[in-house]
């Protein structure tokens, strides 16, 4: 170790920590790469980790509605920019609860891919 260090790491910024919690694609694999033996590996290593999209799901779910709710206030103040905005957003959200729900589906209907 060095003399400047004290032996523990740095915090991690609420960003990074955020991204953590919202965003599941940088836990799975890519499994068009690499040897048979390899591809095989990553894919069970998915669908050892398919057990966490429902959580991941719920909190896009959340999102979802969150953001349609936020246009829908704006719509009703008559701030129909922003409430445009909020309804893309929303839309931009549902289709990460699609591209999930589908990712589960598939990681648990075939147990094996190879």
């Amino acid at each position: 170790m060095d003399s400047g260090t004290t032996g523990h790491y740095a915090a991690p910024s609420f960003q990074r920590l955020l991204y953590r919690y919202l965003w599941p694609f940088q836990y799975f694999r890519d499994v068009t790469r690499g040897g048979c033996l390899e591809r095989q590996q990553n894919y069970r290593h998915n669908r050892a980790m398919r057990r966490y999209l429902p959580g991941f799901i719920a909190k896009w779910i959340f999102l979802t509605a969150l953001w349609f709710f936020i246009g829908g206030t704006m719509h009703e103040l008559g701030v129909a920019p922003l409430a445009a905005g909020c309804f893309i957003v929303a839309i931009w959200t549902m289709i990460v609860v699609v591209v999930l729900g589908v990712d589960w589906l598939w990681l648990e209907r075939f147990p094996e891919l190879f």
